[in-house]
């Protein structure tokens, strides 16, 4: 009986052995499922933050290509083919309250005047708001008539005379 006591004795310690074995491997397990959730948890972050970046970049993208459509609204209105007789001429704008300070516009000189103050209102559209005329050398503009019969010269300074009270 004696060897069937130290069997016994044995078998107990390899049981206690395998338990506690087994705890540590449950414990493994239990940091293992932690780290797990842990990364789940950064991955979702990640995600949406990765989302918010595309987003905005997207909405950055938008209005790159608004710009890029504008500037090529803007361009279809210059300027693009001259017939003979005709010269394109540079006229400065500046306006007495300061709102435009040497603001240069290209122009041929059979154009309507009314047309360059259209193109002037789209660039400055404050001063839709506001009551003004405009004078070359002191001679008041003629909206509809042209740059020429407005004795407008290339470089001639346009003043903006705003009569708003």
């Amino acid at each position: 009986m004696n060897q069937q006591n130290v069997l016994i004795e044995q078998l107990k310690i390899n049981v206690n052995n395998l338990k506690q074995e087994l705890t540590e491997e449950r414990n493994k397990n239990r940091e293992l499922i932690n780290q797990i959730n842990n990364l789940k948890i950064q991955l979702q972050n990640n995600d949406t933050n990765y989302n918010q970046i595309l987003i905005q970049k997207q909405n950055e993208l938008n209005k790159l290509i608004a710009e890029i459509n504008e500037l090529k609204s803007r361009k279809n209105r210059e300027i693009t083919s001259i017939k003979p007789g005709e010269k394109i001429i540079s006229i400065n704008f500046v306006s007495t309250d300061k709102m435009i300070i040497n603001y240069s516009r290209p122009c041929k000189n059979t154009d309507l005047f009314v047309n360059l103050e259209e193109k002037l209102n789209e660039d400055f559209p404050q001063l839709k708001d506001k009551n003004y005329y405009m004078a070359n050398n002191g001679q008041i503009i003629k909206r509809f008539k042209t740059v020429d019969e407005n004795n407008i010269k290339d470089n001639d300074i346009i003043s903006i005379i705003d009569y708003s009270i």
